[in-house]
């Protein structure tokens, strides 16, 4: 008889044992699919701001040319009005040295 109990009993441990497993089983299946979601989310996210940084230095170099060619026109036109002074007879300042 007390073999009997013990084998009843090993057989309910053992069919808990199996449903537990195989409810785990699920549960961890569904944690992975959501995990694997939110890596496709950071993902997505991470190309949006790897996009944003190209575009950012696309329009740095589009500044730096434009303050490059500004920094020119500027330097000739200093350039243009030594020499109308120059032409007109106008002395050099004094300088603060």
């Amino acid at each position: 008889m007390e073999f009997t109990g013990t084998l009843l009993n090993a057989a309910v441990v053992a069919a808990v044992g199996v449903i537990l497993g195989w409810l785990g089983k699920g549960r961890f299946e569904a944690i992975e699919r959501r995990f694997e979601a939110i890596d496709r989310r950071f993902e997505a996210i991470d190309r949006r701001f790897d996009a944003q940084d190209q575009r950012i230095d696309r329009l740095e170099q589009r500044l730096e040319q434009r303050m490059d060619a500004f920094q020119s026109s500027l330097d000739a036109m200093r350039s243009d009005l030594t020499q109308v002074a120059l032409a007109v007879g106008v002395r050099p300042r004094a300088t603060n040295a």
